[in-house]
């Protein structure tokens, strides 16, 4: 269990001193991750995405720029990371997705 018996309680301190929300938002989140089954895709998703963008980095070197890759993500609309990856690493990429 990842947050080893976290009262919601604490989890809204949580969040008000670590990502300094307020007080209403803080229980919002705390509660969401509590009752939203989906909470956790959004780190998930948060995580492939700076992999992508790390092992873009990589292939492209000094030539990165970061509001390049922005604009390099958004032009491929919404595939999942997967093909993602492949438009713009290339169609032989099989790195992990994370």
């Amino acid at each position: 269990e990842h947050t080893a018996g976290m009262t919601v309680a604490q989890a809204t301190a949580f969040f008000m001193d670590n990502a300094y929300m307020g007080q209403e938002p803080s229980h919002r989140e705390a509660l969401r991750g509590t009752t939203d089954p989906l909470y956790g895709y959004y780190t998930l998703g948060k995580l492939m995405l700076l992999k992508l963008r790390a092992d873009y980095q990589a292939k492209q070197g000094a030539n990165f720029k970061l509001n390049e890759f922005h604009d390099a993500v958004l032009s491929h609309g919404d595939p999942p990371i997967y093909f993602l990856r492949k438009f713009m690493l290339g169609p032989d990429d099989s790195g992990p997705l994370i």
